[in-house]
């Protein structure tokens, strides 16, 4: 590099011509131009030199907060914090983990910090495909009527003198809890939760009113008929339900909500057709099991005795986004918002 020597500016190498230099300090107009031909290693192996003439080269380093719910910050960790040490490596960046916070911070240059929030979300989209839903909505269908007409449904059939194999009342939906449901949810964020209520009080109320323009009768559907959930083998049941009837506008408005909500990205998409139907019995809520193992019940005594169970007709007024669990007083379930269907 003969003409050419190296100068070193607040830490920085700049190459300059010799003939340039003087021995008096540089003016600041004369750093100006020694700044403006900053030392720029090329593929003709001017990078290799500048390295072994101690040329030092940085990257800009920032620092970001990416989301990550609390829940699965013990998955980053990993068993003695191996998977965080084992990203770090992957990565290049540095990334920690803090108790309670609902984000890792990332630190390094960009292509580094890019690879560790591609590696992050992989981990989280992966634990979020295995979660379970937290939220559904909702119709409630209780009514004074359907209130007593279960309970005399649930005190008949719970009698030591009826004949059914697996019951026990902890099995037994309560009557403030019976409902249609719409679709489930997985809202992990408390953001994920405010724009589910969002879309359902704004955007919900102009599904409903598109639906139902020009209608002048309350939706109402007549529940009847008992049944079983996806099994042949009535003897061995988890779920009993009854079948509210066939009404084309309400399944018109189910389907739209529905619709509406997966589009949104706020409810899961679920290939299966909808199925309206209140569940009465559920195994899931056992309670008195010596096991994990989910103990059934013999519906054929049930379904035998009450061909013909009738709950009469319910109106559907309120629309919910309930939180999964009985967590509200006396075991009900917990709503986050609602609107009201009106025609």
């Amino acid at each position: 590099m003969q003409g050419i020597s190296l100068v070193k500016v607040q830490g920085r190498t700049f190459r300059v011509a010799t003939d340039s230099l003087s021995n008096k300090r540089p003016s600041s107009s004369e750093l100006s131009t020694v700044e403006s031909v900053s030392l720029e290693a090329n593929s003709s192996g001017e990078e290799a030199a500048a390295e072994e003439e101690g040329t030092l080269y940085t990257e800009e380093f920032i620092t970001i907060h990416h989301p990550v719910h609390p829940k699965f910050r013990y998955l980053l960790l990993g068993k003695n914090g191996a998977t965080l040490k084992q990203l770090r490596i992957d990565t290049g960046a540095r990334i920690d983990v803090t108790k309670g916070k609902d984000y890792a911070l990332i630190k390094g240059p960009q292509v580094k910090i890019d690879r560790a929030k591609a590696a992050i979300d992989d981990i989280i989209q992966q634990a979020y495909i295995k979660a379970r839903a937290t939220h559904f909505l909702s119709l409630p269908v209780t009514t004074a009527y359907t209130t007593r007409k279960l309970e005399e449904f649930y005190h008949a059939i719970s009698s030591s003198t009826f004949p059914c194999d697996g019951m026990d009342p902890s099995i037994l939906v309560q009557p403030a809890n019976l409902h249609i449901t719409l679709g489930v949810f997985k809202l992990l964020h408390a953001a994920d939760i405010e724009r589910a209520v969002r879309f359902l009080k704004e955007e919900c109320p102009k599904i409903v009113r598109e639906v139902l323009v020009d209608q002048d009768r309350a939706l109402t559907v007549h529940l009847r008929h008992l049944a079983i959930m996806q099994t042949k083998t009535p003897g061995q049941a988890h779920v009993l339900y009854i079948e509210p009837n066939e009404d084309p506008l309400v399944k018109k408005l189910c389907d739209a909500l529905i619709d509406k909500m997966v589009k949104a990205n706020l409810m899961i998409p679920d290939d299966r057709p909808f199925k309206p139907h209140v569940t009465l019995i559920n195994t899931s809520h056992r309670t008195n099991t010596e096991d994990k193992k989910r103990r059934a019940f013999d519906a054929r005594p049930i379904l035998k005795a009450y061909p013909n169970l009738d709950f009469g007709s319910v109106p559907l007024d309120k629309l919910h986004l309930m939180k999964m669990g009985r967590r509200g007083p006396g075991g009900t379930y917990v709503s986050e918002g609602c609107i009201s269907i009106e025609p």
